[in-house]
């Protein structure tokens, strides 16, 4: 297993829950380490702090701190895998996501995602990073690099993730500018009452099941009577098994408020 997940409370500021969800490729370090430490670097940055500081939910502040979290612990896996003297190379998505009593701000590198379900719709609040993309297979072309049978280089099947330092070989470029980029995509979503889903998962899950069927899952299990968020996922993981999902599957599941309301009348 290479995926890695968690679901904290952040210890610095009351009522902020961090969600993350890490599909390691080449290995399991990547994901690992930033399961890990993620937490304790957003902490460390100068915007958390602020934001911490301004009292007031200032999302603007908290979606830096989650950008420079990204760069930062790029930057500390790189460290330790040097220090592994090359028996760990490995890479892996992130979606993460911050859940503050006005706010789920997701943070994105990679083609996990992050999906919720409000007033009876569902949304994505990630974008899978493919290197087929246009704005991917620009930067991969300007650092050097060829999109290939649909890859890096026609190796890597994702153009951002943390890791993966074989394809951020450019000294002259930032690391937005690499082959790859650990640069995160972020999206925010102000709550409302009629938020009822928020779901975090990697790819082995989305290569079976759309972003509307997975939340419509979730609904039909709310609205059979089934009240524990764990069992809810497994249901979804042996659903995405049932569907030929391949790949490892990891994914978190948050139950919001609007569950309790049933479905939205017009």
């Amino acid at each position: 297993m290479e995926d890695s997940h968690i679901a904290v409370d952040i210890p610095s500021k009351p009522n902020h829950l961090f969600l993350g969800v890490w599909d390691g490729h080449a290995g399991n370090g990547a994901a690992k380490y930033a399961a890990q430490h993620i937490v304790d670097v957003l902490q460390s940055t100068k915007e958390w702090k602020l934001y911490v500081e301004n009292g007031d939910e200032n999302v603007e502040l908290l979606s830096q701190a989650l950008i420079e979290a990204f760069l930062k612990i790029d930057i500390s896996i790189k460290a330790f895998q040097e220090s592994t003297h090359g028996e760990d190379t490995s890479g892996c998505t992130s979606v993460t996501a911050i859940v503050t009593p006005k706010y789920i701000v997701c943070a994105n590198a990679g083609d996990s995602r992050c999906v919720m379900g409000s007033n009876g719709e569902s949304m994505q609040l990630s974008d899978d990073h493919k290197p087929t993309l246009l704005i991917e297979r620009t930067r991969i072309e300007n650092a050097g690099g060829i999109v290939q049978w649909g890859r890096v280089d026609g190796d890597l099947a994702v153009s951002r993730a943390l890791g993966d330092f074989g394809y951020k070989d450019r000294p002259d470029l930032p690391q937005d500018a690499q082959k790859v980029s650990c640069y995160p995509d972020i999206k925010i979503h102000e709550r409302t009452d009629k938020d009822d889903v928020l779901l975090l998962a990697c790819d082995g899950l989305w290569d079976v099941m759309s972003t509307s069927e997975a939340v419509t899952v979730v609904r039909e299990l709310y609205e059979s009577g089934e009240t524990s968020v764990e069992r809810m996922t497994e249901e979804l993981l042996d659903l995405s098994l049932l569907k030929g999902s391949k790949d490892n599957i990891s994914a978190l599941l948050v139950k919001l408020p609007g569950a309790l309301l049933g479905p939205p009348t017009n």
